[in-house]
């Protein structure tokens, strides 16, 4: 349904690209065509001594300059229109497995300290970061791994339900705003967090203004030039006066060259900040001007409008930009510095646009980060069919209660849903191999990620207490600090332990615990660890082959509760129904498996 959907909406964007086209081209040949007439007019006019002429030339050259900016309004009318497809085509890619493809990984966010990163699929290849993420800014990248990982604190997790449902239900807004992203993202360099942060702390840093003599050397210098050029110019010029207008040149040119390195270190973070600045400016604008219901979207645009708002400040810095793109021009650059004081008045410039401006724009940056991260958050409602908003609690007992729950990276109409209630309790999973039970413990600490960061979750219902998550999944040795696969786990285990010390409400998620050593061993190691972490505050979620931790059932101190995955054959073929099921397994498919793969016979 939703897929037809998108697919109907590019349609509409194809129609209007199509149109937005045969415009252009018209456009451009008639521009051409003006141009030219004008130009010939004019001739004509000088040859033949006709001030009609000179007057149809006249016009045409007004004509072709109308024309020019028309043709650059239909260009960005078309930009903004392939920007908007792109996104609606990234919805369609969702529906597959073409997000694969997605460029933004969230890599770079992924830390060792916290190894639900990676145990969990939440950054990296393949994640859910790669799978919602919208955002094209360092900020918003930067703002959606912070959530993912991190969640919010306590009431933002509520209040950022209420942004994204009611982004969600503003798709129009939802849809301009990823749009406009889209159009930063278009810079074929990128947007590194470097070039940001560079221009950031520049703004950031004291307030400076140019010294009264220099100040008036840019004053007096540029004069004393022009007047000179004057004289020449009427030849009134004296051997006084040259010799004055050739002082003034070299002298500029030898401040200019003195000074050149210290302005540069000023230029440089501002032109690359504002190879985007025309997206940055629409993007804040559009959140700047619209009327917001929910309070935490009215606070992040109170947050932009304070102290005048980015509109005015982005403005001038853009005017700023421009000045300074002359320094790609040799000659010209050549021309305004030895005549004009040029980079000396651009820094006074500056100077007064940070004094206004400058502490301002990270919180800017942040809000429009924070922005993207709600786009990004809000696309699991964008996507699948059935979801909700779930409720997390600030209590003292660890606790999960969901029904249907699905794994947000498996499509829709193939991913199974299960039902568990869990509180202050030890859960054991068995199953044969395939059967789903690290995928379903995968799928309940991403869909905690999910919940905990205010987004949707893939459920008919869920609840859980805000607990820390902890994992132990993807267990790699170290050759060159001489870990073993068995030792990395037990260093996680022990960390496990250390943190419950801690008393603040956990859920333990452990995969195939103890799995690099003997089963004698293992049974033994996995029973220790598993009676060292029941707390009241700890529910411990536990996968296994070993039917001997089953046992724990009867002999734990707390509640203790067996589940299950099996598999069935039909027609000689296994089949899984991913269904958890109550009570231990009772089933095993490994001779299945090594003949079905070729190994025995």
């Amino acid at each position: 349904m939703k897929k037809q959907k998108y697919l109907s909406h590019i349609e509409q964007i194809n129609t209007v690209l199509s149109i937005l086209e045969h415009r252009l081209d018209k456009v451009g040949w008639l521009r051409i065509a003006t141009f030219l007439l004008g130009i010939v007019s004019i001739i004509a006019g000088f040859e033949l001594k006709n001030n009609f002429y000179y007057m149809i030339g006249i016009l045409l050259i007004l004509g072709f300059i109308g024309l020019v900016k028309h043709y650059n309004k239909l260009k960005n009318q078309k930009q903004y229109e392939t920007a908007k497809k792109e996104v609606v085509e990234g919805y369609v890619k969702r529906l597959g497995q073409e997000w694969l493809d997605f460029k933004e990984e969230g890599k770079d966010y992924i830390t060792q300290d916290i190894p639900r990163t990676k145990d969990l699929d939440l950054l990296g290849k393949g994640s859910l970061f790669q799978y919602i993420c919208v955002g094209h800014t360092p900020y918003g990248k930067e703002a959606l791994a912070k959530a993912l990982v991190e969640g919010a604190q306590h009431e933002q997790t509520s209040r950022r339900q209420e942004a994204i449902k009611e982004l969600l239900n503003d798709e129009a807004f939802a849809l301009h705003l990823q749009t406009l992203s889209q159009m930063i993202g278009k810079n074929e360099e990128g947007i590194e967090i470097q070039t940001m942060e560079a221009f950031v702390e520049l703004a950031e840093g004291e307030d400076k203004k140019q010294s009264i003599v220099m100040k008036g050397l840019a004053l007096v210098l540029p004069f004393i030039v022009l007047f000179s050029s004057v004289l020449i110019g009427i030849h009134r010029q004296t051997p006084i006066t040259n010799l004055l207008g050739s002082l003034g040149i070299l002298v500029q040119i030898g401040l200019g060259a003195f000074y050149y390195r210290k302005h540069h270190m000023v230029f440089e973070p501002i032109i690359k900040f504002s190879q985007n600045i025309k997206a940055y400016e629409a993007f804040l604008y559009a959140i700047e001007n619209k009327e917001f219901k929910c309070d935490y979207l009215k606070d992040l645009q109170k947050s932009l409008r304070d102290q005048g708002g980015p509109k005015k400040a982005l403005k001038g810095l853009k005017q700023l930009t421009e000045a300074l793109k002359v320094r790609f021009n040799g000659l010209g650059y050549m021309i305004v510095a030895s005549t004009l004081m040029w980079d000396f008045h651009c820094m006074d410039i500056y100077y007064m646009w940070h004094k206004q401006y400058g502490k301002s724009v990270r919180r800017w940056l942040k809000v429009m980060g924070e922005m993207e991260a709600l786009l990004s958050l809000a696309v699991i409602g964008e996507v699948k069919e059935d979801y909700v908003f779930p409720q997390v609690e600030e209590t003292k007992e660890p606790f999960v209660n969901f029904s249907q729950l699905k794994h947000p990276l498996i499509q829709e109409q193939t991913a199974v849903g299960n039902a568990l209630e869990l509180k202050n309790a030890t859960c054991i999973i068995t199953g044969s191999n395939m059967s789903g039970k690290t995928t379903f413990l995968r799928t309940i600490g991403v869909n905690l990620a999910l919940a905990y960061a205010g987004a949707p979750v893939l459920a008919t219902s869920f609840e859980a207490a805000r607990m820390e998550v902890l994992t132990s999944m993807r267990i790699e040795d170290n050759v060159n600090e001489g870990i073993s696969t068995f030792y990395a786990e037990l260093l996680r285990i022990k960390q496990m332990i250390t943190l419950a010390e801690l008393k603040q409400p956990m859920l333990v998620l452990i995969d195939e615990i103890f799995k690099g050593t003997n089963s004698a061993d293992r049974i033994l190691g996995a029973t220790e660890t598993i009676h060292a972490l029941e707390k009241p505050w700890i529910t411990v979620m536990v996968s296994t082959h070993d039917f001997e931790l089953c046992e724990l059932e009867n002999s734990s101190k707390r509640e203790s509760y067996n589940y299950h995955f099996t598999e069935h054959y039909k027609d000689n073929e296994i089949q899984f129904d991913y269904q958890l099921q109550k009570g231990r397994c009772k089933t095993t498919n490994a001779k299945y498996l090594l003949r079905m793969v070729g190994i025995i016979k």
